[in-house]
């Protein structure tokens, strides 16, 4: 298990402006480098050979011809990290187009065919051609839909960019040392760091701390730098630590993720309740900045505008994290299982809305898989269709039963709970049952959920008259039972 650490770092005003030279270059360099990988992944997504795996990006693409002021060397490395961030853009636009499909209302053998495509990474080629597992015919207009969709996915997800990326640096570029005797003892390590002058490398000198001292592990030969937005440079190391004894006290525990409460768990608990009024703050100024400067004629981001959005960032990830950690100390869970995230609200803006979709989740997400290469803890993510209409205890869904934002009362067994807590109770549930994944149209999760509900009440007496008179009004249930419900008293 790896873990990145800030070290403080002491260079001189000239090695400084060396170092703002190399990371301004990198990022042009990486930048570019991404555009021609874009190309070529057009041009192979549109070929017909389906023996081709489209979806990866080819780290050991010759770029030679691309102009930088970088040695060839900086330049591979750059290509690596290129590489890395857009296979894994790919691969989430891949689960994007695939839940996409299997969430639309067409007809099944019309699903089956683009999923082929999507699982080849097909997703621009024009010609038909034959599934040889399948034996399925791919035409024209299903070709035509698929770029459609891709081309939608595209659109609402941003392409990444890299103007702005850290540079993630190998013994090729930077060779770490420790202190030696007889240098210079003020300083920990140094970093041999080459630049854009062929043969002059600068050395860059830091301090360590305690808390990085007292982790135990081996530092690797590796680094991060990251230039801040008024050019303040910062360097990480790595380490290798090992992975810490935990001893699982609770098998699962289930979360219902919110804004105005960050979390309820099925346990009852209720956390980050504080996080809602910041963002609110937050939105406030952001909104007003981007009025004033819009109506100035001015593009919305500024200094100042990414000073805020960054530092809503940095509030997001030690709170969200700080808040995970809790419950984790708490329950010692072996499994935890979660809905879909969705991060917005609709009384945030549509800016703010779009500012939690982009690195909200991702602060989540990535805490859930350190907590799983960590501690091996198991995150199960569920379909949040109706999680919040469905009670946890007779499983009756109806849009009444959630009464308000925070209460939830069951119309069919009078269950009564924070509205967090039944959703997080609803998932716990579903978790143990099968036929619903993440993937399943929310048409299919209701028809589902009604039928099991529908199969279980005529065994439990008191509720069975209640739904005699409830299930004629839900529109949920339309359908499946006839005016006067036999069996229903």
């Amino acid at each position: 298990m790896h873990r990145t650490y800030r070290l403080k770092l002491h260079a001189n005003p000239g090695k400084h402006s060396k170092l703002r030279q190399v990371v301004t270059a990198y990022h042009a360099t990486s930048q570019s480098i991404a555009n021609r990988h874009w190309r070529i992944f057009y041009q192979r997504s549109g070929s017909v050979n389906i023996h081709i795996h489209t979806q990866s990006f080819n780290k050991n693409l010759d770029i030679k011809q691309i102009a930088s002021p970088l040695s060839e060397r900086y330049k591979q490395t750059a290509q690596y990290q290129v590489v890395g961030v857009l296979d894994s853009f790919i691969s989430n636009r891949t689960n994007d187009f695939a839940c996409t499909v299997i969430k639309s209302s067409l007809d099944e053998t019309t699903r089956h065919k683009l999923l082929i495509v999507n699982r080849h990474g097909m997703w621009q080629t024009t010609a038909p051609f034959c599934d040889l597992k399948s034996k399925l015919e791919i035409t024209a207009a299903d070709l035509t839909l698929a770029r459609a969709i891709f081309r939608h996915l595209l659109n609402i997800h941003r392409k990444p960019s890299f103007k702005h990326v850290n540079m993630n640096l190998d013994s090729k570029v930077a060779v770490i040392s420790e202190r030696r005797p007889g240098q210079a003892k003020k300083f920990d390590y140094w970093i041999r760091l080459s630049t854009i002058d062929k043969g002059r490398p600068i050395y860059l000198p830091l301090t360590t701390n305690e808390y990085f001292e007292g982790i135990q592990g081996k530092v690797r030969n590796f680094c991060q730098v990251n230039m801040a937005d008024r050019g303040t440079i910062s360097v990480s190391f790595i380490k290798g630590v090992p992975n810490p004894t935990y001893a699982p006290e609770t098998d699962k525990i289930a979360l219902d993720l919110g804004l105005v409460i960050l979390f309820g768990t099925d346990k009852g608990d209720l956390v980050g309740r504080g996080i809602y009024p910041v963002l609110q703050k937050y939105d406030a100024i952001l909104t007003a900045l981007a009025r004033n400067r819009a109506r100035q004629g001015l593009k919305v981001k500024s200094p100042r505008y990414n000073r805020l959005v960054r530092r809503l960032r940095e509030y997001l990830t030690n709170e969200i994290n700080r808040v995970i950690k809790r419950l984790v100390d708490r329950y010692h869970p072996a499994e935890i299982v979660v809905e879909r995230l969705n991060f917005q609200n609709q009384n945030l803006s549509r800016r703010m809305n779009r500012l939690l979709s982009l690195f909200g989740k991702a602060i989540v997400t990535r805490k859930f898989a350190d907590l799983h290469e960590k501690f091996g803890i198991i995150i199960n993510e569920q379909n949040p269709a109706y999680t919040s209409q469905e009670c946890p205890v007779c499983g009756y869904v109806d849009k009444k039963n959630r009464q308000t934002r925070d209460k939830f009362k069951c119309k069919c067994c009078n269950t009564g709970l924070h509205a967090d807590v039944s959703g997080a109770r609803t998932l716990r549930g579903r978790s143990s049952l099968t036929g619903i994944d993440t993937y399943t149209r929310k048409k299919v999760v209701l028809g589902i959920l009604t039928g099991r509900f529908l199969s279980g009440v005529e065994r439990i007496p008191r509720l069975n008259s209640r739904a005699g008179s409830l299930l004629p009004e839900n529109p949920y249930f339309r359908g499946m039972i006839p005016a006067q419900p036999e069996g229903f008293s």
